[in-house]
């Protein structure tokens, strides 16, 4: 009912906000290690803010792989908005690497910027190039990178956007692993308002909306690691990490 939606969505944001208030307090007087130690035990953490943030709001995330198996490279995922974020990070210990303007959104900006992120700014080359480097350090530091190569958010029904090929520069440079995931949302009724965030939706309505719902069903899977191959640039090995994604999206989508 509207009434019980509306508590749910007051319960879950007090509860939300008295977690990262717990955590930001908790980061700032315990991880104070500068330089790659501070990097990894950001990654660490992160992944406990996330699987708490997901408790909190009704997530139910089914994987199907072993995640576990992943040593550490670059993880690549098709991207359907901010619960994106939210389910990976739950999922593998990882730095994010989200483009500069979500630095400003509500709360889950001020959470990502503690991961101590790899921030993207497409607009400058420079700092794109820049970026590259830092990205490239992070893994040759055994720090996995979280990328959304599709550039933008869908609304995951349609397949892959093509990816964008810059995000697998250090990969093909240093020969790191890639490890390929999908992510769906489960059971979601086609009249329904889609739980993606896309397009033109505004942010704080969707973030409302979604905290209303007594669940939320995803399934990720992880798909077996890519390694790049000897002369391959990072277009070939977008493409051909793409083509792989590509495949079982649809082989997996009559599923959901």
């Amino acid at each position: 009912t509207g009434l019980m939606a509306l508590i749910r969505r007051l319960v879950r944001a007090l509860l939300l906000l008295l977690w990262f208030l717990i955590l930001t307090v908790w980061v700032a007087l315990v991880n104070r290690k500068k330089g790659w130690d501070g990097v990894a035990k950001a990654a660490a953490w992160t992944r406990l803010w996330a699987r708490g943030s997901a408790r909190i709001a009704g997530h139910k995330i089914t994987v199907y792989g072993n995640p576990e198996a992943f040593e550490g490279g670059l993880i690549v995922g098709n991207h359907q908005g901010y619960l994106d974020i939210v389910a990976h990070a739950s999922i593998f210990r990882i730095r994010f690497a989200p483009k500069k303007e979500i630095r400003s959104w509500p709360f889950l900006g001020f959470m990502i910027s503690l991961n101590r992120p790899v921030w993207i700014d497409r607009k400058s080359r420079q700092k794109s190039k820049e970026a590259a480097e830092e990205m490239e350090a992070t893994m040759q530091n055994g720090i996995a990178m979280l990328v959304y190569p599709e550039g933008t958010s869908t609304d995951g029904q349609h397949g892959l956007l093509p990816f964008k090929s810059t995000p697998f520069e250090a990969a093909a440079e240093l020969a790191l692993p890639i490890q390929p995931t999908l992510l769906f949302y489960e059971g979601v009724p086609k009249q329904t308002e889609p739980l993606a965030w896309y397009g033109d939706q505004e942010l704080l309505p969707h973030v409302w909306r979604i905290l209303g719902l007594k669940e939320i069903k995803m399934r990720v899977y992880v798909l077996p690691v890519v390694h790049p191959e000897p002369g391959e640039d990072r277009k070939a090995l977008a493409l051909r990490v793409h083509d792989l994604m590509e495949r079982e999206y649809w082989r997996v989508k009559d599923d959901v």
